[in-house]
């Protein structure tokens, strides 16, 4: 990557602090009653009656003679014009106010009515920003108070996107164990939430960070190593890198040009799993690295938990002795390629064997040595077999390779060159070597006529007691 130093995510600060806060609120007036406009009406009228009173003796101050203004029928006049004022304000007030509050309460019973409906069908869409706000056209406080309601919309759309999303995600997370479906689905997840245009998850395998999958990346073999994921990696901080148009990245490892680079770390209780890298051509906003690392935290519990299992499915497949498939899974693979060879026609060969005399082995050296021999016997074969093959522990001292797309002259070329190899084997006892010979039976289907693969299997077992009728260290076709 460029010189330009990975620095921690920037942390924005809220809006400021309301300059009274609601406790604080203090009326100016007296409040007469429990409605604010029959309030307004009664201090309006009163202004009136008190300026109608007033104004005989502001005008006498003026020079007019008092015995023409002093009078009681000015007094009436006057007072009558204060409280024809006051109505007028009252019903101006009415007009231009009361019909705003009136717009902006029935905004709000529609956000209060879409929050009920959301919280019994999960779907707040009907009260975006765009549908529930309320226009902004004065600058006082009923415009201030426009604006306010409509950051509150805001916050309430934004919470109900990360609702959603958190909602989506821990059904991606519950709905798969094995690892490969769980990452891909959690990766498309997460980038179409943070609005990210490449991912990339690294994991801790083996002591060290491996790219375990990724969308989007040119290189990620390469990414596990790059400063970004090391760094958050050691640091459990989110690291992101903001780009300006006129920079690149060297080395780039998305084919786009990323206006942000973020490495989100995984942990369980402060103990790293891995870390999530994400690539955007936008900058990347704090509402989405807010959400993503909300996200995270179930992300991190569910892909340990996909990796245990993974483990624990390792672990019930293999043999403990020899390393290979035991007898269960080994017959797993071998009905799926059964299946694959019925729908493409393509051939199926399988090579079944035993050890010739094993019983011997294991009277004459122990069954230390006989292990050992299993072992070796296991460890030569998997060297001859092809990309693709599957050898399995079929049982004691037999075992079973499963050939996908070997017709009958690839079997019984592949079963001479394993009868060869075990045949030059020599495990060492002391100052002895211990030789062993192994029976073969071979089947390819379809040269032999078979119903399914068990059918398979015992055409080739039927082969192999005929390599040991005809003397042993010899491979028989099932058919011949």
């Amino acid at each position: 990557m460029s010189d330009n130093a990975a620095r921690p995510a920037p942390r924005r600060a809220g809006p400021e602090d309301p300059s009274v806060s609601p406790t604080e609120f203090r009326h100016p007036l007296p409040r007469l009653t429990k409605r604010v406009f029959t309030d307004l009406a009664i201090w309006m009228s009163g202004l009136g009656l008190a300026m109608g009173v007033a104004f005989p003796f502001f005008v006498v101050a003026l020079g007019v003679p008092a015995e023409y203004v002093l009078t009681p029928r000015f007094f009436v006049a006057t007072i009558g014009a204060g409280l024809m004022v006051g109505v007028t304000n009252q019903f101006l007030s009415r007009a231009v106010v009361r019909s705003r509050l009136q717009f902006m309460r029935a905004k709000m019973s529609n956000v209060e009515l879409t929050l009920r409906r959301a919280s019994l069908i999960e779907n707040a869409d009907e009260c975006t920003p765009e549908r529930c706000s309320i226009p902004v056209d004065s600058e006082d406080e009923i415009g201030a108070a426009a604006t306010s309601f409509n950051r509150l919309v805001e916050a309430l759309a934004a919470s109900h996107r990360q609702t959603g999303s958190a909602r989506r995600f821990a059904t991606t997370l519950s709905s798969h164990i094995e690892i490969s479906p769980l990452v891909e689905a959690a990766l498309a997840d997460l980038a179409a939430a943070g609005g990210y245009t490449a991912s990339a998850l690294c994991i801790v395998r083996d002591g060290e960070l491996v790219t375990l999958a990724s969308n989007g990346v040119d290189h990620p073999s390469e990414l596990a190593g790059t400063a970004l994921v090391e760094q958050s990696y050691r640091t459990l901080d989110t690291v992101a890198i903001d780009l300006p148009d006129d920079v690149r990245l060297d080395g780039g490892f998305v084919a786009f040009r990323p206006r942000s680079v973020v490495a989100y770390p995984l942990h369980i209780r402060l103990v790293p799993v891995g870390v999530v890298l994400f690539a955007s051509t936008e900058p990347t906003t704090d509402e989405a690295q807010q959400l993503i690392e909300q996200l995270l935290p179930n992300f991190a519990v569910a892909l340990n938990n996909a990796l245990a299992h993974e483990r624990l499915q390792q672990v019930a497949a293999i043999d403990p002795l020899t390393g290979l498939y035991n007898r269960r899974f080994g017959l797993e693979r071998l009905s799926q390629e059964f299946s694959r060879t019925i729908r493409s026609q393509e051939p199926l060969g399988v090579v079944l064997f035993d050890i010739d005399h094993f019983k011997a082995v294991n009277d004459t050296y122990g069954h230390d040595a006989g292990d050992r021999v299993l072992k070796a016997v296991a460890d030569g074969v998997k060297g001859v077999l092809r990309e693709g093959d599957t050898l399995m522990r079929y049982g004691g001292e037999e075992f079973l390779a499963v050939l996908p797309g070997a017709g009958e002259d690839d079997v019984r070329n592949l079963g001479e060159r394993i009868r060869r190899v075990v045949e030059s084997i020599a495990v060492a006892e002391g100052a002895a070597e211990i030789r062993v010979t192994i029976s073969l039976g071979a089947a390819s289907f379809p040269s032999v006529d078979v119903t399914d693969m068990e059918d398979l299997i015992r055409q080739s077992d039927a082969a192999m007691y005929n390599a040991k009728n005809a003397g042993r260290n010899r491979l028989a076709l099932a058919g011949r």
